[in-house]
Formats: C-alpha cells, sequence, structure tokens
C-alpha cells in the first residue's frame, strides 16, 4: 500500500459484486483500490455482498470449490498489506443463489474467510439477519445487515439457538432503531446488499432492448429476438418481481420498513451492492449509495428524478469522513493508465 499525509480524517470504501474478480493474477478493480489505501490513512473496506459468483461456497467435492476457494484466497492476496478493517457482508449468490441450502454456503464461507484473515470479517454472523454495530470512532458507525435473510428460500437463523442477537423480524427493526437512536450525533453507514432504491434492472427500469431480447437481461450476449412477447419478462419483473427484485413481496416487506425507519435519521447513508454498476440516489435527506460494480456490469439510467448519479463501469464508491463531521463521497472507476484509476463523480454529503 501506498503512503499518505497524517490526518484525523477516516475514509470507508464500499464495493460489492466481487465474485468474478480474477482468481490468478492481479484483479483490475482490487489493485485499483490498493492504490488508495495508505498506511497513514485510517479506513474500512466493506464489501457489499455477492463475494463469489456463481453460488457461493459449495461443500468439499464439488465442482466449483476450487474455484469458489481461489476467489476468496484473491481477497486476502489482495488485501496483503492492508492494516484497516476489512468486512463482508452477505448476497444472494453467497447463498447458493438463494436455494434452500444457502444456510449452510453462507456458513462455510463465513468460517473460509475467518481462517484467511485471522478474525471474522464476516457479518452479520451465523448467517442471521443482524444488525451488527461497528464503532469506527466518536464521529463514525457502521452497521451491517443481512438483506438476503429476508429473500431466502429455506431455513433462514433467528434467535440465540442460533447465535443471533434478534428473535423475531420486529426484533429485528427494534434492534436497528435502538443503534440509530444511539449514534444519533454521529455519521452512520448502513450496508446491506440489496438496495433500497434502484435505477436498473432489480428496481424496475428496462431499455426497450429487454423488450426485444429478454434473455439480455441475464446475459449479455443472449440475443435471441421476442418481439411483443419478449415484453412479458421485463414487465413480470417490474410489477411482481423475482426474488431479487424490489417489487417481490418479501423484498418490499423489507424494504418498506428501511424506509419508514431511515426517514427519521436525516444525513443517514445505505450502502448496498446487487446491481452491477454505479449509482448515488438522494432521498427524504438519506443518501442511497449502490456499488456494485466490483466484477460485472449491467445497464443503469443516467437520469433519474433522485439519481444524482449513476454509471456503468467497474470500481467503486469512496467515503472520506472529515473531523469537522462533513462527509464526501466519490467515484472511483478502473483507468488503464492511472493506477488510483478515473474519478468521475465528487460530492459532499449534506
Amino acid at each position: 500500500m501506498q503512503s499518505g499525509p497524517t490526518n484525523k480524517s477516516y475514509e470507508v470504501f464500499l464495493i460489492g459484486d466481487t465474485g468474478s474478480i480474477l482468481r490468478h493474477k492481479p484483479d483490475p478493480v482490487l489493485e485499483t483500490l490498493k492504490a488508495h489505501l495508505h498506511e497513514d490513512q485510517n479506513s474500512a473496506v466493506v464489501f457489499l455482498g455477492d463475494n463469489v459468483y456463481p453460488r457461493g461456497l459449495p461443500p468439499k467435492g464439488n465442482l466449483l470449490r476450487k474455484d469458489a476457494e481461489a476467489t476468496l484466497s484473491a481477497y486476502k492476496k489482495g488485501l496483503i498489506d492492508y492494516h484497516g478493517k476489512v468486512v463482508f457482508i452477505s448476497g444472494n449468490h453467497d447463498w447458493n443463489k438463494g436455494r434452500k441450502d444457502g444456510y449452510e454456503y453462507v456458513l462455510r464461507q463465513e468460517k473460509y474467510l475467518e481462517k484467511l484473515f485471522d478474525k471474522n470479517v464476516f457479518l452479520p454472523s451465523n448467517g442471521c439477519p443482524g444488525p451488527s454495530e461497528i464503532n469506527i470512532n466518536d464521529q463514525l458507525t457502521l452497521v451491517l445487515i443481512n438483506t438476503q435473510w429476508w429473500l431466502q428460500s429455506g431455513f433462514r437463523p433467528i434467535g440465540k439457538e442460533c447465535g443471533c442477537r434478534v428473535s423475531s423480524e420486529e426484533d429485528f427493526y427494534e434492534h436497528l432503531i435502538k443503534i440509530l437512536d444511539q449514534n444519533k450525533h454521529k455519521r452512520v453507514i448502513v450496508a446491506g446488499h440489496a438496495p433500497v432504491y434502484s435505477y436498473a434492472i432489480h428496481g424496475g427500469k428496462y431499455q426497450m432492448s429487454h423488450h426485444l431480447f429478454p434473455f439480455t437481461i441475464y446475459h449479455k450476449k443472449a440475443y435471441v429476438p421476442l418481439p411483443i412477447i419478449g415484453s412479458l419478462l421485463p414487465l413480470y419483473r417490474k410489477f411482481f418481481g423475482a426474488k431479487e427484485d424490489i417489487t417481490h413481496p418479501r423484498y418490499r416487506r423489507l424494504r418498506k420498513r428501511l424506509k419508514e425507519i431511515f426517514k427519521n435519521y436525516p444525513g443517514l447513508i445505505y450502502a448496498a451492492g446487487h446491481e452491477h454498476n454505479l449509482q448515488y440516489i438522494k432521498k427524504d435527506d438519506n443518501h442511497f449509495i449502490i456499488s456494485g460494480a466490483g466484477s460485472k456490469l449491467k445497464y443503469v439510467l443516467k437520469k433519474g428524478k433522485n439519481l444524482k448519479f449513476g454509471m456503468k463501469a467497474k470500481g467503486f464508491f469512496k467515503i472520506r469522513f472529515e473531523s469537522d463531521g462533513s462527509a464526501y463521497a466519490s467515484v472511483w472507476v478502473v483507468d488503464p493508465h492511472e493506477s488510483k484509476g478515473k474519478l468521475v463523480y465528487e460530492n459532499q454529503l449534506a
């Protein structure tokens, strides 16, 4: 890591959906991230879920196991000299793409990362919904929630017998409110894999090409023309939703409560991945960041009512918290000519 000036600011790097990073040679996104990590700068790196594509960490003997292990090891190699805080949260792919045995997958990943980093870096632990609180300093608190818990099929851990701090969904919300109340005098980042707002596919935003070539929603090269009938897929996902879409009933329930709670805490920052792009949305005096462009890319609108920034490019968000309480968000994308990448957006978070 590079050295830089000593100061009292704190930087948080938000990067998600990194599950397809290069396994056996330096990855461009991780290398760009590393160029920002200074020895003398206090900082944290938060991986926002979908840490291993396509299906998390399978059991030993599975055909995907070796590649999954190589992906997780790439994180450790990429951050080998980093002395700041590292945190991973889980996404739907880490839970075996939401299949019924996903709980076993997420427990395996937690234990594997704990062994790699010599400490528990995978939060909330035990596949629990959370919330997990990390008091960074007197001015900043990080709160981690497991949004996939709401969307998951099969067994979902809850209660003390599973190592969870909450015993029900309502108990979760009560704990979250308690944490936010206790940190009203501080800056707070709440991080979860699933967005609250989005101007991309999971948020029901589609291009005309998605109606003509609906399978490109899933794979960018799937140009199978289905005029007229092809509109059924994007329309279904926009109004009814797959489990990973904002309009799905389970997702809607979580989103509704989070929106209601966040409105009471002006200045709160909610960070998510899930969408394979970069977005900054401001709504109800809250800041909503989507930083899911760690290894894959998909369509996003460039303009929207509350969308301040949207871009389809590999990169990440950096939020710098100054000692006077101010915060500045910047977006950095990979640039082959610049080790730190290219600054494409910057704004103070009021």
